[in-house]
C-alpha cells in the first residue's frame, strides 16, 4: 500500500475492499479473504494489508509443507517485492509447529495480540492454520471393502 498511516488506510478499505465476503446468514460478522489475514475476520486487528506486522500461512510449493510469510521491518512500500520474507517449512508436523511458535511466539511478533497467557495469540492462530493446511496435504486412506 502507500505510505499513509495505517489508520487512514483502514478507514478507506474496511467497507470497500475487494477481499470482503458478506453472507446473509452472518449479519454480525464480515469476513475477508486477504492473503495475510490468519483469522479471516474483517477487523483492523487482524488485517494483513494495513498493519505494519502481518503474518500469512499458505501451502508450500507442490503442496508439500507450508510457507510462513512475515512483513519485514525495512524494505517497505517503495520495494513491494522485498516487503515480505517467506520461510518454507517442509518436515514433520511437530517441528513445523515448533518453528512457527519460535518465530512468532518467542519474541511475540505482534504485541497487541498477546493474550493473558505467556504465549502469543498470533502463534496459536498460525499453528491452527498450519495444522489445517498440513492435514489437507496428507494422503487419504481408502476404506477396505468387506466381503
Amino acid at each position: 500500500m502507500t505510505t499513509h498511516s495505517p489508520d487512514l488506510q483502514w478507514l478507506l478499505i474496511k467497507n470497500t475492499s475487494s477481499f470482503l465476503v458478506r453472507r446473509k446468514y452472518a449479519k454480525a460478522n464480515t469476513f475477508t479473504t486477504e492473503p495475510n489475514n490468519l483469522t479471516g475476520i474483517n477487523a483492523w486487528k487482524y488485517n494483513g494489508l494495513v498493519n505494519k506486522k502481518a503474518v500469512g500461512i499458505t501451502a508450500g510449493p507442490d503442496n508439500k509443507g507450508i510457507v510462513l510469510r512475515t512483513r519485514r521491518k525495512r524494505g517497505g512500500t517503495r520495494r513491494p517485492a522485498k516487503m515480505f520474507s517467506d520461510v518454507v517449512m517442509v518436515g514433520d508436523r511437530r517441528r513445523t509447529f515448533r518453528a512457527i511458535r519460535k518465530n512468532l511466539g518467542g519474541n511475540c511478533y505482534r504485541r497487541d495480540l498477546v493474550e493473558v497467557s505467556s504465549v502469543c495469540f498470533f502463534s496459536q492462530v498460525a499453528v491452527r492454520k498450519a495444522s489445517a493446511i498440513l492435514a489437507s496435504q496428507r494422503p487419504r486412506r481408502l476404506a477396505k471393502k468387506h466381503k
